[in-house]
């Protein structure tokens, strides 16, 4: 017997809406992407659109508590071949100082940026990056998450999306709130 503990994002939805889970689920799909989604609901048609996604999923009843009912997830090859890539050690790179306008920081590691991004500047990251200060420059996140403080007029693209200011959503305990 072999065992392996492992942790795993879980995102629960629970919904009978057909257009509401689809206006959620197609403006947030790079996010969900990263989740398992474990999916509430008796609609049919939620669970025919959910064939068509790249998503992660197990659809249950409403009524499903997880103490008492095994779940069996068939997970695709794409999320087994990240699992076993290499493990890279992360580190935390902090930058205590205004990043001026030509400079670029490219990186592999988290990224937390205590003053401002002036514009003209380039930062990229594989991984997180976090910003205390106002941005101005430009700002490449393909990690887990983002932490912005102020955008003025700067591009932040965070996983191969453009988050306009429109777009930025914050979470708090009822879910993910849009602003």
């Amino acid at each position: 017997m072999k065992t392996r503990q492992k942790s795993i994002r879980v995102f629960e939805i629970i919904t009978e809406n057909y257009d509401k889970f689809i206006r959620f689920a197609s403006t947030r799909e790079a996010t969900l992407k990263k989740y398992l989604l474990i999916i509430k609901t008796n609609n049919p048609q939620i669970k025919e659109f959910l064939k068509s996604t790249p998503f992660e999923y197990k659809v249950v009843s409403p009524s499903f508590e997880s103490s008492n009912e095994e779940i069996e997830i068939e997970v695709k090859n794409e999320v087994d071949s990240k699992i076993n890539e290499e493990k890279k050690e992360c580190k935390t790179e902090i930058y205590d100082r205004i990043i001026r306008s030509g400079e670029e920081i490219n990186s592999n590691n988290k990224l937390v940026f205590l003053k401002r991004i002036n514009a003209g500047a380039k930062i990229i990251s594989s991984e997180a990056i976090e910003l205390f200060d106002e941005v101005e420059g430009v700002v490449i996140c393909n990690g887990d998450y983002m932490i912005v403080k102020k955008n003025s007029k700067g591009t932040i693209i965070f996983n191969n999306e453009d988050i306009k200011v429109d777009k930025l959503s914050f979470i708090s305990k009822d879910g993910i709130k849009e602003l």
